[in-house]
């Protein structure tokens, strides 16, 4: 990047990211390297000031009997290099981490994990997902089938080991995770709906907290002409409140008629669009921040996760005193990272589908897309384009 005439380095993108942890311990106003002058930091540094202001405690101990009666320092040099981190040493070093890593390694060889590739990942699924007794059984295993293979290489038993072992082999842990997931480039079918009704259940569960306010919405999922998708609506434009804003199916809780926030989200549902099949399965709750839902609305709003069927050939009639319109966006397209667009402080925007979804509701879907869809799906966009291919998203569930 640039600032005026003046050019920080590095420059390539995995050498800004070292290179910046190493910049942020020289002063602010020592940072910049002009580009009119040479190739060493003289242009950069005063090396009387920087030596006048080296502590003396910056001490070097050297190897060698006839250095150890000698007191060494790290200090400005008159050329101007602070230490060994002169201009050509940070980059020197820069490149030969770049060149290591990229001709592999520990960071290289990062193995599948238990359930997630990411360790710290891995570790918050974990934790989240399983009780201390089903952890702890799964260590136990482990730790005998360990202790198996040890006495199998003692032996020099090696065609039982394989056996043992073939189970763990990436090819293997690939394909026993993706048969649990979902592929978003098929309808969904009874095993899809199988696996969202898990995926749901297995949501950490929150403290449930009183309000005076409460609504249900509704994430209908379908299929349109084979594709999974969500169904969503846009409000009619004479509201008072949110007019024309998008917004998922669903309204306020009736204590005469609703016995359950299940049955608020239905019946609004059917009120704002005709035509719906009658046949709706319940797959479960989304389990959202209260505490956050609250905030943006001032209304407990829970979200109830429904399949309404193939729904390409229905007629379907949005009720006009409430809503505008409803359409539907592809459940592949909620994936695609590059249609979101984050904010700190708000909520998250999605721009993939006919209109802006924000708000409540893109709160709503980011947390469906981020919690189920891409931990229990397979479908995965190419960054940087439409293209739709398919690779393992691992999830909870996984553990063997």
């Amino acid at each position: 990047t640039t600032h005026n005439d003046r050019t920080m380095i590095p420059n390539t993108a995995m050498s800004f990211r070292l290179g910046q942890s190493l910049w942020h311990n020289f002063p602010r106003q020592q940072r910049f390297l002009s580009t009119s002058s040479s190739s060493t930091l003289s242009s950069i540094w005063d090396a009387s000031d920087l030596k006048a202001a080296t502590p003396s405690h910056n001490r070097i101990w050297k190897a060698g009997k006839e250095e150890t009666d000698k007191q060494h320092f790290w200090e400005a040099q008159e050329d101007g290099s602070y230490g060994s981190l002169s201009e050509p040493s940070i980059i020197g070093v820069v490149e030969r981490v770049v060149s290591q890593e990229s001709k592999g390694g520990r960071m290289q060889q990062r193995q599948l994990g238990v359930v997630k590739e990411d360790p710290a990942e891995d570790m918050r699924l974990l934790m989240e997902n399983y009780t201390v007794p089903a952890l702890a059984s799964a260590l136990r295993d482990r730790e005998e089938l360990l202790q198996f293979c040890a006495e199998l290489i003692k032996k020099k038993d090696y065609k039982t080991l394989e056996t043992a072992l073939q189970p763990y082999e990436h090819e293997n842990l690939l394909k026993r995770r993706t048969e649990k997931k979902l592929c978003l480039s098929k309808p969904l079918d009874g095993n899809a709906l199988q696996i969202l009704r898990k995926a749901l259940m297995r949501m950490p569960r929150r403290v449930s907290q009183a309000h005076h306010k409460r609504a249900g919405v509704v994430l209908a999922l379908c299929n349109v002409d084979g594709v999974p998708s969500l169904l969503l609506e846009k409000r009619a434009g004479h509201l008072r409140a949110h007019p024309d804003e998008v917004c998922l199916p669903g309204g306020m809780l009736c204590q005469i008629e609703d016995k359950t926030i299940v049955d608020t989200s239905l019946r609004e549902m059917n009120e704002e669009i005709a035509g719906l099949p009658e046949n709706v399965q319940v797959l479960g709750v989304l389990r959202c921040n209260w505490g956050k839902v609250h905030h943006l609305v001032g209304v407990a709003v829970t979200p109830i996760v429904v399949y309404l069927g193939e729904i390409g050939h229905l007629d379907l009639q949005p009720n006009p005193d409430e809503v505008a319109e409803c359409f539907v966006v592809p459940l592949s397209l909620l994936r695609n990272s590059d249609k979101w667009v984050h904010r700190e402080g708000y909520a998250p925007i999605f721009v993939g589908g006919p209109h802006v979804i924000w708000g409540l509701t893109g709160y709503i879907c980011e947390r469906f897309t981020k919690d189920i869809l891409a931990r229990y799906s397979t479908h995965k966009v190419t960054e940087g384009s439409d293209r739709q291919t398919d690779s393992v998203s691992t999830g909870a569930g996984d553990m063997v």
